[in-house]
């Protein structure tokens, strides 16, 4: 029975440490504060908060889905990002889909996934916020 007891408590005790937040990710942060629509809903100017361990640099993978009437507009874009440490605003395009629906203003759905590297390992910051797309 006591070695039972101390098996589980090892286990636990090891899943605590591997699944303990790197440094990195612990500070790290995006929000999506704005949407503009660029060339009457051919791409949206996507502008994001983010928030990283400075020495890191790397892209983001941005996707918009936006409702259109019965359909969806979607879109994907990227922007590159070299981290200070401090809050910073970056700004990336999403170009809707060929042959797809433009985006209009209104709300819509902003997601993506940062990969931010230095040089002994790389900090994945994933977000899904809502935006408001402005003119």
């Amino acid at each position: 029975m006591r070695r039972i007891i101390t098996a589980i408590a090892l286990l636990g005790l090891s899943l605590s440490v591997l699944l303990a937040p790197t440094p990195a990710s612990a500070a790290s942060s995006v929000e999506v504060t704005s949407g503009t629509l660029v060339a009457r809903g051919v791409a949206v100017d996507l502008t994001l908060t983010v928030t990283c361990q400075a020495g890191m640099s790397g892209t983001s993978e941005l996707v918009l889905r936006q409702r259109s009437g019965d359909h969806v507009a979607y879109g994907t874009g990227w922007a590159p990002l070299r981290c200070s440490g401090e809050p910073q605003v970056v700004t990336g395009r999403v170009f809707a889909e060929a042959g797809g629906y433009a985006f209009n203003r209104g709300v819509a759905l902003a997601s993506g996934h940062f990969e931010l590297c230095e040089q002994e390992y790389c900090d994945y910051l994933d977000f899904n916020n809502t935006v408001r797309v402005t003119r």
